[in-house]
Formats: C-alpha cells, sequence, structure tokens
C-alpha cells in the first residue's frame, strides 16, 4: 500500500525561494561601533595604551601591541571573545572603514599574547586603573566593594588547572577568579586567574591590597561585603585597622549556632524582628575564644515552607527555620537594615553572570596559563571601558542592561554605512526605539569631555 503525498505545486512555493545576489558592501551588523569608537577618542584610549604598554615589535611590524589589544577589547565588546570569531570583524565592511581599513588577524592576536612579557600583567592593569582614574575626574568618592570568587570549568589540559570545588562539573579541573566590583556603579577593580584548589579566603587579603592599589586615589573604600568563604578573623582585624565599615556572612560554625540557641531562649531579652513572611532579625554582642573583643552579630531566621501532608509535624526549630549569620562593625543601622545591606552584595552575582557570559571571563581557551590571564586582563578593560560608555552615553534606562541585551536591541542591529566625507551616514532599520536611542547617544557624544 502507498500513501499519495499531496505536495504542493512547485509555484505554490518557489516564490519563497529566492534568488540571492552578493554585492552590498556596506550593509553591516557592526555600524553602531561607530559611537563606541567615537568615545574612545574622546577618552583618547590609544594613547592610553601606547604610552603604558612598553613591550613593543619589531619597527617593520605592521601593528604594534597597542593596536592589537585595542582591536581585541573591540571584538570582546562586539561579542566575538573567541579567537577564531575575531575575524568576522576583519572581513566587516563597516568595521574596517571605521578603522581605516587596519585591521589585524586572530594568528597576530594569539601570537601578540605569547610574546608579551610577565611585565605586561601589571601594566594592563594600570591601563584598567587609568581608566577608573579618567573617570573619576578627580572628584572625592567614597565607594563599596563587593568581594567574591567564580568556578571557571575547564574542558582540555589547560596549565594551572585543577580539581576543587565544582557545583556542576564535579571532578573536573578548573579555575578560580577572584573578583573586587564597586558597589551601584559596577566598576571592575581586579581580577586574578588561580588554581582551581583554592578557597575564597586563599590570598584574599593579598586580593583585597592589590584592589586598594587599583583604585584611583581620590576613590576611598567605606566599606566592603564579604560572603562567608573569606569569613576570617584575620580579614575582621584588617577591615577593622583600615577603618573599613565590613558586613561579612559567617560561616555555619558551632559557635553560631549556640549564639543562635541562646538566643532563641531568651526570646524575652532577644526579641526577634519580622521583615516579612519569611524572614525574621535579630541581634547579640558576642565574642569568639579568639576574638580580641565582642562584636556585633545579626541573626536572620527563615521560616521554611511546611508541605501540606495532613501529616503531624514535629515541633522541633530544625524543621521550622534556617538560620544565617552576619558579622558587622555597622552600628547605626538596625538589623532589618543590615540583612537588606548585605543583600545589595547579591547584585555582584549578576555582574559574575554578565562578565562570564557577556565577556567570556569563563572561557580560557589558551594552553599556557599566563596567556589567558593576560587575555583575562583585556577582557576586564573592556569591560570597564563598555561600563563607562554604557553609563555615560547611553540612556538612563539603558545603563543597568546587561551587554547581552544591549548587543540584541542596539549593537548588532544591522545598517549600511554609506556616503563619503563629512556627507557619510549610518542608514538604520525604520525603528522608533532604535532612532530615539541613536539621537540620545549622538548628542551625549557632542557634550562629553573629560574635564
Amino acid at each position: 500500500m502507498s500513501l499519495t503525498l499531496n505536495l504542493p505545486k512547485e509555484k505554490g512555493f518557489s516564490k519563497y525561494i529566492l534568488p540571492a545576489t552578493f554585492d552590498n558592501f556596506t550593509v553591516s551588523n557592526n555600524v553602531t561601533f561607530t559611537y563606541i569608537q567615537a568615545f574612545k577618542e574622546k577618552i583618547g584610549f590609544n594613547k592610553i595604551l601606547s604610552s603604558i604598554l612598553s613591550f613593543k615589535k619589531a619597527p617593520n611590524a605592521v601593528f604594534q601591541p597597542a593596536e592589537i589589544i585595542d582591536f581585541m577589547i573591540d571584538s570582546v565588546i562586539q561579542g566575538n571573545t573567541r579567537f577564531l570569531h575575531m575575524e568576522q570583524l576583519r572581513y566587516d565592511n563597516a568595521y574596517t572603514e571605521i578603522k581605516g581599513h587596519k585591521v589585524p588577524s586572530e594568528k597576530v592576536c594569539r601570537d601578540l599574547i605569547k610574546a608579551m612579557p610577565e611585565s605586561s600583567l601589571e601594566e594592563l592593569r594600570l591601563i584598567n586603573k587609568t581608566l577608573l582614574s579618567l573617570q573619576s575626574k578627580g572628584t572625592k568618592r567614597e565607594v563599596i566593594m563587593n568581594f567574591d570568587d567564580t568556578v571557571c570549568t575547564i574542558f582540555g589540559e589547560q596549565e594551572g588547572a585543577s580539581v576543587g570545588y565544582n557545583p556542576r562539573y564535579h571532578g573536573r579541573p578548573s579555575f578560580k577568579e577572584k573578583i573586587g566590583i564597586i558597589a551601584n556603579t559596577d566598576e571592575l577593580v581586579n581580577v586574578t586567574l588561580e588554581e582551581g584548589k583554592h578557597h575564597t579566603n586563599h590570598g584574599f587579603l593579598d586580593f583585597v591590597k592589590s584592589c586598594e592599589e587599583q583604585l584611583p586615589e581620590n576613590w576611598i573604600i567605606k566599606r566592603v561585603r564579604v560572603d562567608r568563604g573569606a569569613f576570617d578573623y584575620d580579614n575582621m582585624l584588617y577591615f577593622e585597622s583600615k577603618g573599613y565599615e565590613y558586613v561579612m556572612k559567617a560561616k555555619n560554625q558551632a559557635w553560631i549556632r549556640c549564639f543562635i540557641d541562646y538566643v532563641n531562649q531568651r526570646e524575652h531579652l532577644y526579641p526577634w524582628t519580622e521583615i516579612d513572611k519569611t524572614f525574621s532579625v535579630n541581634e547579640i554582642y558576642a565574642k569568639m575564644p579568639k576574638w580580641d573583643k565582642v562584636r556585633r552579630i545579626v541573626i536572620i531566621r527563615k521560616k521554611l515552607p511546611q508541605p501540606k501532608t495532613g501529616q503531624i509535624c514535629m515541633d522541633i526549630d530544625e524543621f521550622k527555620y534556617e538560620y544565617q549569620a552576619i558579622v558587622t562593625n555597622i552600628e547605626y543601622m538596625t538589623p532589618e537594615e543590615i540583612f537588606h545591606e548585605y543583600n545589595q552584595r547579591c547584585d555582584i552575582e549578576n555582574k559574575i553572570d554578565e562578565l562570564k557570559e557577556g565577556f567570556a571571563f569563563s572561557k580560557n581557551s589558551q594552553r599556557n596559563k599566563f596567556c589567558n590571564e593576560i587575555f583575562l586582563l583585556i577582557k576586564m578593560i573592556a569591560y570597564n571601558l563598555h561600563n563607562w560608555f554604557k553609563r555615560t552615553i547611553l540612556p538612563e534606562f539603558m545603563s543597568h542592561h546587561e551587554i547581552t541585551t544591549i548587543r540584541r536591541i542596539l549593537y548588532n542591529v544591522p545598517g549600511n554605512l554609506v556616503g563619503k566625507g563629512r556627507y557619510r551616514h549610518i542608514r538604520y532599520p525604520n525603528n522608533p526605539f532604535l532612532k530615539t536611542v541613536i539621537t540620545y547617544i549622538r548628542k551625549a557624544l557632542m557634550v562629553f569631555c573629560l574635564t
């Protein structure tokens, strides 16, 4: 038995199989990059690279390190974070015209990071610090620092990777990246690439000190927020010696549970303050045996959901509540305010996601650890450059968009770069939203200046 297929007539569907021509040299999905390039010229970005990078290639080289790193930063911002994908920019007519038809290949980029000396690590960090200093405009500012680390799993044989804590890929080698970010404005102060077996507190104070060195002179640390991984007595002593306010989540150790039991047994002395239907807070001033003095401990109680099974549940505290503790030296905030203050640290998790997904911080494709670290610092510079552009030039409603969103609605929107000289312009699709944003960007660039 055979079934007859009711195929549509050829004339019915061939109207969609249109012929194609390949003769358009003006259309591009990178035309909006011209505004980022204008911003870079306004801040003298290429001069910053050239003046700080000491490594130079041969005089007859077509591209010097500053030009190559500038191209790599452009590629990262546009979303071409793999070396092979950087070639797409090289053959994009709009981008090459914006850059003066002088664009290195991805092999030139690979060769550069292999050839750069050890001193380039500190020079790249100095470039990042210079960007932050220019952004500060000499204005004194108190900043709040958020510290955290993240696991970057490796699926090859990369030098320096090791097996450590990995919540998703158990037993796989990984890197650990420590990150220090300024709260609210999201500047990335420093980042390190470490072995995966390092825990959060490994070299934590050294990392904090390196972040202090990377801050502009007129930016002063007011407060630090730290997760439980770096909860340590020595860290508290250091913060107190520097005059920093700190909010640190405590590890769930036996002494913390003793303090919680003490508070629960004396509710007439330590009444719980309800924040909402789930969370309540309390506080106690207590001293660990190792501590030199009494410190303020804010206790958070979270009500656990009770299963509606119809069965009788045991009236035991462990089945009803979950507890956490925060140690702080801030006296002028209520326990509820301390709870909300620490919760603002959680925004660093969103920033880490953006760094890993939008700027490929989790991608370490080179076998050599030094090469991976060089490229990581280049990505850090790209992130801060774009963060400055986003908060200064883009409309305010876009200042909290992640770069993946901005690429989708702005950077990767195709257009035609047409005309010559003073008549050169971009032709975008007829889109009212895009027209509003581009008009705003052009006006912002016209009035922007560093002084």
